[in-house]
This record gives C-alpha cells, sequence and structure tokens, in this order.
C-alpha cells in the first residue's frame, strides 16, 4: 500500500512539473518571437530555453530518487515556486525590454503555488516575491518596455497575454477539480463511516439493532431511568419451532421467516421502542417509557399476527408461533438482573405451552381469559 501511495505521489508531482516545463516552453517560444521581432537579442531566448531544462531536469531528478518524500511537501511545490520566481525576477533585470511577459509569469507562479502550498507557505512565497520584484525594479525600472513597436511584436504581447489567462484559468480549473475530488472522498468516507457504524449495531440479515447495539440502548434507558424514573420494559421473544424450518427447508426460507417475523413486530411497536436481534431466533424489544401492563397489549397481539399469519409460503405446513417473556426494570437493579428475569419469563412461556406472553415475578396479575399469563 505504502509502495502504491509513493507511485502515485510521484506521478502527481512529475505531472506537474511537466505542466510547469511546458509552461517554461512557451514562454521560450515567445521570447523567440521576439527576437525576430528584433526586440531582444537571440541569447536571451536561448539561456531563457537553457534555463527552464535545467532546472526542470533537477526537479526531475529529485522528484524521481525519491528525496522530496522525507519532506512535507512531496511535490516540492515550494522550491518549484522559489525557483520560478528567482527565476522571472533574473530575466526580468536582463531583459527588462520584454519585462512585462516575466511580470505576468508571477500570476502563473502563483496560481501554481496555490495548488499544492498551505497558508503559511504561500505567505513566505509571496514575501519572496515581493522582495524580488523590489531588486527587480531598481535595478531595471528605467528600461523596463512594452514591446508594441511592429506588428509582431503587438500579437507577441496579445499572445502572451492570452497564453497567461488560459494558464491561470487551467490551473484555476485543475484547482476546482480537486476540490471536487475531495469532497467526493469526503462524502465516500462519510459513507463509508456510516457503513461501518451500521454493520456495528445493525443486524445485517434483518436490519434492526444487533446485540452490541442493544446493550448500549439498555444502558442509555437505565439512565434515563435513575435520573427522572422513566420506566421501560424488556421482553424477549422467540420463535417456536424455528429450528425445523431451518432442518426441513434449508436456511433461505428460515432467512424469510425471520423477516416476516421482524415486520410483524414492528407493524405492533412504537417509534420509541427498539428492537433488536439477540441471536438466532430470539429478540429483544424494549419497550421506552412503558409500564408492564402497558406492553403486554402490544405483546399479545404480536402473539396472535405470528400465530395467524400463513407461514406456509415459506414451506408445507409451516406453523410458528412466538412466545414472550417481559420484565420491568426496577430501581437499584442491573441491566444483567433485569435480563435474566425477562428470560426466565421466557423459559416460563415455553414451559407452559409457548405461543404466549409470560410476565416476571413481582409486576402485576395476568388478565382473565387472555394469553397473558404470570410467572411463579
Amino acid at each position: 500500500m505504502k509502495a502504491q501511495r509513493r507511485k502515485e505521489m510521484n506521478a502527481m508531482a512529475l505531472g506537474m512539473l511537466g505542466r510547469v516545463a511546458l509552461s517554461g516552453v512557451l514562454d521560450a517560444l515567445l521570447l523567440w518571437g521576439f527576437v525576430h521581432a528584433g526586440v531582444i537579442q537571440s541569447d536571451i531566448a536561448l539561456f531563457y530555453g537553457m534555463a527552464v531544462v535545467v532546472v526542470t531536469l533537477v526537479f526531475y531528478l529529485l522528484i524521481r530518487s525519491g528525496f522530496q518524500r522525507r519532506s512535507k511537501d512531496p511535490g516540492l511545490t515550494f522550491p518549484q515556486v522559489v525557483a520560478a520566481l528567482l527565476m522571472q525576477t533574473g530575466f526580468l533585470i536582463l531583459a527588462p525590454q520584454v519585462g512585462y511577459l516575466f511580470l505576468i509569469n508571477f500570476f502563473v507562479i502563483y496560481a501554481f503555488g496555490a495548488l499544492g502550498l498551505s497558508t503559511f507557505w504561500n505567505a513566505v512565497s509571496w514575501l519572496i516575491g515581493s522582495l524580488a520584484l523590489v531588486l527587480a525594479f531598481s535595478l531595471s525600472s528605467a528600461h523596463l518596455q512594452f514591446p508594441v513597436s511592429n506588428n509582431l511584436s503587438q500579437l507577441l504581447v496579445c499572445l502572451s497575454f492570452i497564453l497567461t489567462l488560459g494558464r491561470c484559468i487551467y490551473l484555476a480549473n485543475m484547482m476546482s477539480r480537486m476540490q471536487r475530488k475531495i469532497t467526493e472522498q469526503n462524502q465516500q468516507l462519510v459513507k463509508a463511516m456510516k457503513r461501518v457504524q451500521e454493520l456495528a449495531t445493525r443486524d445485517e440479515l434483518t436490519n434492526i439493532e444487533n446485540r452490541r447495539s442493544l446493550m448500549e440502548i439498555l444502558a442509555v434507558e437505565q439512565k434515563r431511568f435513575q435520573r427522572g424514573g422513566t420506566p421501560f420494559c424488556i421482553a424477549i421473544l422467540d420463535l417456536d419451532g424455528f429450528k425445523s424450518v431451518n432442518d426441513n427447508f434449508g436456511h433461505a426460507a428460515g432467512d424469510m421467516v425471520l423477516k416476516t417475523f421482524v415486520e410483524i413486530v414492528r407493524n405492533e411497536m412504537r417509534l420509541s421502542d427498539h428492537f433488536a436481534r439477540y441471536g438466532g431466533d430470539e429478540f429483544v424489544l424494549v419497550l421506552t417509557g412503558t409500564t408492564v401492563q402497558e406492553g403486554v397489549t402490544a405483546l399479545d397481539r404480536i402473539c396472535a399476527e405470528t400465530e395467524m399469519y400463513d407461514w406456509s409460503k415459506f414451506g408445507k405446513d409451516i406453523i410458528l408461533t412466538a412466545s414472550i417473556g417481559i420484565t420491568d426494570f426496577r430501581p437499584g437493579e442491573s441491566i444483567d438482573a433485569a435480563f435474566q428475569r425477562a428470560d426466565m419469563a421466557l423459559y416460563g412461556a415455553k414451559a407452559a405451552g409457548r405461543n404466549r406472553v409470560m410476565i416476571s415475578p413481582d409486576t402485576f396479575e395476568s388478565s382473565d381469559g387472555g394469553t397473558t399469563i404470570r410467572a411463579f
């Protein structure tokens, strides 16, 4: 992974260096144009072209050698900016007849620097450029010219501004693309983090809370209860006969049964309640702000809906019911103690014949004639 990352960084750095070299070649061609227009001597254009080649070669060798990997500036952007500023300043002093060309190149250089420099290093490069300009103007201001004495030189001046604007727009567009890419990567990262969070807290098959998330929910409800006495109940639900579905019709049918049972429970629970898969065909329903008396009504409906559902669509003669144990959370106890009491109530419902809601001891008397009974 590190080798791949280094390869990508080198490719990016070399790509930017190639663009810088191309920009220097364009300037060298303009200078040769001014040579033909009789504005400057040929040695200026030749010297400029050689300088572009030498500077490009030096940075190419540095990047290829991996020297920049030890730096916080892997693209060597700051050294390239400083080298370009000093080079333009030197030629501004050497060839003030076309000094405007080297001056407008400052805009291109700083646009390039904005792609890879921090605010601090941009400020440092601005200070270096400012001092260089002060030096250049103090030495050559009396000789600075705007070469428009003939048609060719006028055309070259116009072309130089067009190329400068084009390079600035190109760099601005590149920065915009980089920002969009970063934004897209951030969005993908947020989605990935959200997905990781979902995988950590939700059951992949049924898309409800998982066991880990359930423990966090119970801890939150316990704190609410301790602060303000807000009641809540814990109900453990188990599908009677589910093992035979897997044994006789396969796990695919079993998965469909579990998903269907989840939908049955969801249709009867409130938005404020929490439903989690505890393991296998065992589920936990946390009824918030609810007493046992209030919670049993919904649980009775879940039992009735489960019994009435046509499970045979998932396999011939499948008949399933639900056994449920419920308890309320009590002052001074732990989550484990309440959970164990609900689990005992579930086993009581199984032992009493299944397809019913069993209330844990010391809660309230069962309703007469219903499926709800009291555990002893």
